[in-house]
Formats: C-alpha cells, sequence, structure tokens
C-alpha cells in the first residue's frame, strides 16, 4: 500500500497536490513522497475502539484545517478512522481496500460476517469504492458490501522499465551461492502473507534439490516464529532472512522462481514486480493472482495453505527450465498488456476529477488527502 500511495502521488503531482496523513513509523513518513505533504498520526494496527476514535479526532483536525477537494482512504484502518470522522468532514471521500478483510476468514465464520458489516459501515460512509482487483469488486458487490453502481475497478500497475533494468546487485551480496536454485518471496512478516507456509513449502523440496536456497525479504512480528520454524526443519544454512530492505526490487530480480504465499489480498504489487521481471510466478489462489494468473500459462496457482502444491509447483520449474522462462515471458507480457503504469495513473486522474465538484475543479492543483492506515 505504501508504494501504492507514493506512485500516484508523485506521478499525479502537478495535476493534484497530495497531504498524506499516516502513522509515525510508516515508510510514508520516513521517505515521503517526492512533493508531498506529510501529517502523522497514531493508529493502532489491531483494531482499538479508543485509539481509532482519538486517531479519527486527529484526522478530522487536521482535514478541517486544510479545503481539500477529496478525501482517498486506504485500507480497513484508515477506512474505519475515515468513517469516524466523516461526519465532519464535506469533502467528497473515496474508499479502496487494497484487500477486503473479509478475505481473510472462512465462509459463514462469525469473524466474516462482521468483517462485511464493518466494510459496508466503510462504504456507505465513503460513498466512493474503488477496489484494485476484479476479484476485490466481486466481493464487495456480491457480499452485499456496496451496491455495483458505486464499485470501479482500477488494478495496480508498474513501472516496466523499471522492473527491465539489471538488478544492481549480485546473489554474493546477500549470501547466496552464483548457481543456487534460487526461490524467494518479498512481504511482511505478518499472518495475512502467511511466512509460515514458503517455510513448509521449502522444507518439501530441499532433500531433493540439494542446491535449493531461500530468501525472504521483509520484517514484522512473525520473525522469530518464522525463524524457529527454519530451524526446526534444519534449514537454516539454506535460507537467507534479509530483513526490511530499501532495495527489494533489486533482490526480487536474482530470484528464479517468486513465490506469494498470502492468505488474502487485493492486488499485490510485489507479484505484479515480479511478473514485470519476467519470473516464473507460483502463488495461492488469492484475490490479484487469480486474475494476473493464467493457471500453467503465465503462473501456477496453489489453493491458500497448500504447501505441498507449492513444493510440486517448485520441484517442476527447477526440472524445466524452458517452462520457467515461459511462464516468466508470459507474465511480462501480461503486465505490458494491462497493468502498466501509466495506465494506472490515468485512471485515477479520471477518477479523483470525478468526484470533486466541478465548482472546485477550476482551480490547478486539485488538493487530495490520503489517509494510510
Amino acid at each position: 500500500m505504501p508504494l501504492f500511495i507514493r506512485q500516484v502521488s508523485e506521478g499525479l503531482n502537478g495535476d493534484f497536490s497530495f497531504d498524506i496523513l499516516c502513522p509515525p513509523s510508516s515508510e510514508l513518513s520516513v521517505q515521503p513522497p517526492s512533493g508531498a505533504r506529510i501529517h502523522t498520526v497514531d493508529m493502532a494496527r489491531q483494531p482499538h475502539p479508543l485509539r481509532d476514535l482519538i486517531s479519527a479526532y486527529a484526522v478530522r483536525r487536521v482535514i478541517r484545517a486544510a479545503d481539500y477537494d477529496a478525501v482517498h482512504l486506504h485500507s480497513s484502518k484508515a477506512g474505519i478512522i475515515g468513517s469516524l470522522a466523516k461526519p465532519w468532514i464535506e469533502a467528497p471521500m473515496i474508499y479502496t481496500p487494497h484487500g477486503l478483510r473479509s478475505f481473510a476468514y472462512p465462509d459463514k465464520s462469525p469473524l466474516k460476517l462482521i468483517a462485511r458489516v464493518v466494510e459496508k459501515w466503510i462504504c456507505r460512509a465513503a460513498g466512493n469504492v474503488v477496489a484494485v482487483s476484479i476479484e476485490e469488486a466481486s466481493e464487495v458487490v456480491s457480499s452485499g458490501i456496496a451496491p455495483a453502481e458505486k464499485v470501479t475497478v482500477i488494478e495496480n500497475g508498474v513501472d516496466l522499465d523499471d522492473m527491465s533494468a539489471a538488478a544492481t546487485i549480485s546473489r554474493r551480496d546477500i549470501g547466496v551461492p552464483e548457481d543456487a536454485y534460487l526461490v524467494g518471496t518479498v512481504g511482511r512478516l505478518q499472518a495475512q502473507k502467511d511466512p509460515l507456509l514458503f517455510v513448509q513449502a521449502a522444507s518439501t523440496i530441499a532433500d531433493r534439490i540439494p542446491r535449493a536456497h531461500f530468501v525472504m525479504v521483509g520484517d514484522g512480528p512473525l520473525e522469530s516464529v518464522v525463524r524457529e520454524k527454519i530451524a526446526g526443519e534444519h534449514l537454516a544454512d539454506r535460507f537467507h532472512l534479509l530483513g526490511w530492505r530499501a532495495d527489494a526490487t533489486d533482490i526480487l530480480k536474482l530470484f528464479d522462481v517468486f513465490v506469494l504465499t498470502s492468505k488474502y489480498e487485493g492486488m499485490p504489487f510485489v507479484l505484479l514486480e515480479a511478473a514485470a521481471a519476467g519470473l516464473p510466478l507460483v502463488s495461492t489462489n488469492v484475490a490479484g493472482a487469480q486474475s494476473l494468473i493464467d493457471d500453467g500459462f503465465s503462473g501456477l496457482l496453489a489453493a491458500v495453505g497448500d504447501a505441498e502444491v507449492i513444493g510440486t509447483h517448485l520441484l517442476a520449474l527447477h526440472s524445466d527450465k524452458k517452462l520457467r522462462l515461459e511462464l516468466g515471458k508470459a507474465a511480462r507480457m501480461r503486465i505490458a498488456e494491462s497493468h502498466g503504469l501509466e495506465r494506472m495513473l490515468d485512471s485515477w486522474s479520471e477518477t479523483y476529477r470525478s468526484v470533486i465538484p466541478q465548482s472546485d475543479a477550476v482551480s490547478a492543483p486539485d488538493k487530495a488527502v490520503v489517509t494510510s492506515g
């Protein structure tokens, strides 16, 4: 999500001016997008009624102090906080879930029902819902979260030229043998990304592919648990946990195969980046991956939580270099056809202008505030 906000605020800078509300710990606060103004607001990552109310008051204060033309809420956390502040905000709102919370729970689960109620409340408050994948939009409409006429889809995009450039680092720089079969993933070490599934899948192939090495880029609350799992599988000498890296996209380009093990998503940018880099993709069948990957043609899919199938895919790709090249080429072509950065930016520019009252649209640049949970 920070990457999305950075892309849009920098890509549309000049047509719109962006103020970004985010937690002090956010990478957007640490490294602000060019041209954007940052306002830090404490936000609890998990649901916390009292802290969310306090955050909503802070957001309301910032927004009321400026004459914003539109407010864009990113993620369910920002959606909750923005919805709480809505009675005091006159500017039109847009809500982008970036992965519906209800995706995280099984059908008929009480938690899924609760998540849908919350999401419906957010969508009603925002009025304008923009999903980042067809699957996300379909869930919003089919589950009654928002009516179809209020929902549009703008799929995420990446810069193909950036991902085509050669990596500026080598495998040696990250401690990986040059001749390794390198399987990697990039993502925060948290429950949604299911990093333990990546370790489990690695354990199913490690004995059968002695030269296989595994890279995980990202940090998070499950890091110690992941390290314990790796040690328990006796794979410490084959795993490379690199933590958060500013050069994550360069590291990604060193992989032979990219793996996504998420339990749910909206449209994962890292999957788009891996595809743009021409890597063969192995992914759980989450939102975004379903529409991006034509199974067997532009990547390989597995059910959420299925380490055995992920392992089977990795074995097949190891033994068939031609298949790796074909899948990577097809994935890159898919990005070029429908997930380019300029296409995404043009769509967002049209969306912002469509929600800004015409009487305000004559002033340039228009102001859009982005809240990030």
